[in-house]
């Protein structure tokens, strides 16, 4: 029992099963982990057979087939793991030599001398395959960095390609503009207030602004003739925005408020016409001389047809009929229809105030139009001096803006040469109108009659596709009173709002009639009065004022409220909103320039809507607090009834000399220093100018009440040779008491 024993110690383990990680194989298998052996019986059979059981013949052969398939397994584990093949083991004596424990042992020894060097190759082949991958790692890591390298040398030489490339183009401009025959210009350089701080992010000096566009542009240095006999439609003055400017390929004259680049273009209706004309011949003598060239045998076929008296009789009805055509397409502005397809935001009939189209008049149209609006504005102060309209108000026209002029947003005059002259023109002043009441009043109403019929010369012209769209109308000063004044019924629903800009809508100095200081429109078009609190005209203590409180020779409304909201609410106006802004004068884009930008985006986008602006602007914490609603006609419980709202505006916490995109930019960078410091700078300037106009109002009080001083009590008049009344006077004197 002896080479059993020995068996047994050699043989560690039976079972049926094959843990993980182990050698065991059907029911027999054998552990190579370090530790005491232990025996276990097999799966199949249960329990341990006994020692007497190892000598029969059959157990042998049960070894034997075990180790067969041990090697079978280990044969397939070496081929699935790709690893070379062990060599094979020869079992060197037949199945009857197993059958003592000695020469079993020797057996199991060869199979576990040759488990270990399988273990040993596969190690090897893992470390193998570790150190590969180590070194394609390396690799791509080096291709990868020589890629980097490539692609930064490349970029480099995009670079400098990109320079040189844009001193060619610099050079193709100098030349272009210096030729005599370069009348419609390439995109042309326009110089550009670049920010320091974006030209040292990159290290290098930014490219001057160019505006590229696929339409060719037409430059404004092309030579324009004015017409000899300039018309109302002729002097039309023009602010186009980006898209249009874009669609018509024109080179831009005009920027907003902090922009660093030129993207709208201003000038008059006449001045638009020759840039195209020029654009539209230059383009038919390239298609002359290229496709319409006629041959000698066509020449003379036309000359013979000439010659025939019905064919000149019929050349002359087309002259006649084309010059007709051309006649009334010059009296309209149809040279507008081509922006049909050019997705106009909307279109402004503006009028402009006493002085023309300058000051807060040329700002306004300039901030509506970078919001995508075209505004279009009758110009009373362009007829030519000779002329009877000439003779009413005169002033000198500037010349087409060029690209390269400065054009600041804060300028006074853009537009005009010489001050005004004309039997029409005139300075308001309270003296004045108390001494000559009649006078005035008579001025006013010519003025407003003037007015009226530009405004209405100018809608009735307007392209088809404008009325069909719908168009807004407004104006400041003597232009809003006119606007409000105005009969727009007419054109129905073609009127989508209006707004009264530095006007009361009161009966005051400036109506002289109460109906005229009523609204004359239709009272479905939604009406946006703005207004300040120091306006030095139509305020409580201005001219208005002034004059309304004399009670000799003064007229208008004794209780004026300076707005238009009591004037609003008896008319019955189903949708208004009066703007109310603190300390706000004539002028308001002095102390309210970025709230009104404000106000007209929500006007141009929602007129319907304009009279719940604290309700739209109450949901955004930087929007919130920018108006308090003073009283309102809206009643929850009731529908239908008027919505008419009349809100407060203090002062602005920002500077208005900055734009709205500068103030974001210094807050979201935390640079609010800068702010105050600008905002201190602004407050400086405008007690200035309050100082001047509280001045100018004691002088005009102190005119007037030295007016009345030396006015005589007893003046005679028609009563005071009545006989009746001196008879009657002398009876009740001899009468006692």
């Amino acid at each position: 029992e002896r080479p059993a024993a020995a068996m047994f110690r050699g043989l560690q383990q039976l079972s049926g099963s094959v843990p993980h990680g182990s050698m065991y194989y059907d029911n027999v298998g054998f552990e190579t982990r370090s530790g005491p052996s232990t025996l276990r019986g097999s799966s199949s059979q249960g329990a341990l057979q006994p020692l007497q059981s190892l000598q029969q013949p059959d157990w042998a052969d049960q070894r034997l087939m075990a180790m067969e398939n041990e090697l079978r397994y280990l044969k397939s584990m070496a081929r699935e793991a790709s690893a070379p093949q062990m060599p094979q083991i020869q079992m060197s004596a037949p199945a009857a030599q197993f059958g003592s424990g000695a020469d079993l042992h020797e057996a199991h020894r060869e199979l576990m001398t040759a488990h270990r060097e399988l273990l040993q190759k596969s190690q090897n082949h893992e470390t193998n395959l570790l150190q590969t991958i180590k070194q394609q790692q390396a690799s791509y890591a080096a291709e990868r960095k020589e890629l980097m390298q490539a692609m930064q040398k490349q970029q480099a030489d995009h670079r400098e390609l990109m320079k040189q490339n844009q001193e060619l183009l610099k050079t193709q401009f100098a030349s272009s503009a210096t030729a005599a025959a370069a009348s419609t210009a390439k995109p042309k350089v326009v110089p550009s207030k670049e920010p320091e701080a974006f030209q040292s992010l990159t290290g290098e000096q930014k490219a001057k602004y160019v505006h590229r566009t696929a339409v060719k542009m037409v430059s404004n240095e092309t030579d324009l003739t004015p017409p000899q006999e300039p018309t109302v439609m002729d002097n039309i003055l023009l602010f186009l925005p980006p898209r249009a400017v874009h669609h018509f390929g024109l080179e831009p004259n005009m920027d907003d408020k902090g922009d660093d680049s030129k993207e709208l273009w201003f000038g008059r209706v006449w001045e638009l016409r020759q840039l195209l004309a020029k654009k539209y011949t230059d383009k038919l003598n390239t298609i002359l001389d290229n496709e319409m060239k006629l041959t000698e045998i066509r020449k003379r076929e036309l000359e013979l047809l000439m010659k025939s008296q019905r064919v000149k009789e019929l050349m002359k009805k087309l002259a006649a009929r084309w010059k007709g055509a051309a006649f009334r397409t010059h009296c309209s502005l149809k040279i507008l229809e081509p922006l049909k397809y050019a997705k106009i935001r909307a279109t402004l009939v503006y009028a402009h105030g006493s002085g023309g189209c300058s000051w807060d008049n040329f700002r306004i149209c300039r901030m509506i139009a970078c919001m995508g609006v075209m505004v279009i504005a009758p110009d009373g102060f362009a007829y030519p001096a000779n002329t009877a309209m000439g003779h009413m108000r005169h002033k000198d026209i500037a010349p087409l803006h060029l690209s390269s002029d400065d054009v600041d947003y804060w300028a006074d005059d853009l537009l005009y040469t010489s001050s005004a002259v004309g039997t029409f023109n005139y300075s308001t002043k309270a003296e004045s109108v108390l001494q000559q009441p009649d006078e005035y009043k008579e001025l006013y109403e010519k003025c407003y009659q003037l007015r009226r019929s530009e405004l209405h010369f100018t809608c009735a012209r307007l392209p088809l596709w404008v009325k069909r769209q719908g168009f807004f109308t407004g104006g400041t000063s003597e232009g809003a009173m006119t606007i409000a004044r105005f009969d727009d019924q007419r054109y129905g629903q073609a009127v989508l709002g209006r707004f009264i800009n530095s006007f009361s809508i009161e009966y005051c100095y400036f109506t002289p009639t109460p109906e005229a200081g009523q609204l004359g429109g239709n009272r479905h078009v939604p009406t946006l009065n703005i207004i300040g609190t120091r306006d030095q005209y139509f305020g409580v203590d201005g001219v208005a004022g002034i004059v309304a409180r004399d009670a000799d020779t003064g007229y208008g409304d004794p209780n004026l409220t300076g707005n238009g909201f009591e004037t609003m609410k008896k008319q019955d106006i189903d949708i208004g909103l009066v703007a109310i802004l603190e300390d706000g004068v004539h002028s308001p884009c002095n102390t309210h320039d970025n709230f009104l930008r404000m106000l007209f985006q929500v006007f141009f986008s929602r007129p319907h809507h304009i009279w719940m602006l604290q309700k739209i602007w109450r949901e955004w914490s930087d929007t919130k607090d920018l108006v308090e609603v003073m009283d309102t006609t809206k009643d929850a419980k009731l529908k239908g009834e008027p919505r008419i709202t009349k809100v407060f505006v203090p002062k602005s916490p920002f500077p208005n000399k900055m734009s709205l995109r500068q103030v974001e930019a210094l807050q979201l960078i935390g640079a609010q220093n800068a702010i105050d410091a600008q905002l201190q700078r602004e407050q400086e300037q405008l007690k200035e100018e309050y100082q001047s106009i509280d001045q100018h109002l004691s002088r005009v009080k102190d005119e007037v009440n030295q007016l009345r001083k030396v006015k005589d009590t007893n003046t005679r008049n028609y009563y005071c040779n009545d006989k009746v009344k001196h008879a009657w006077t002398s009876l009740s004197s001899t009468v006692p008491s």
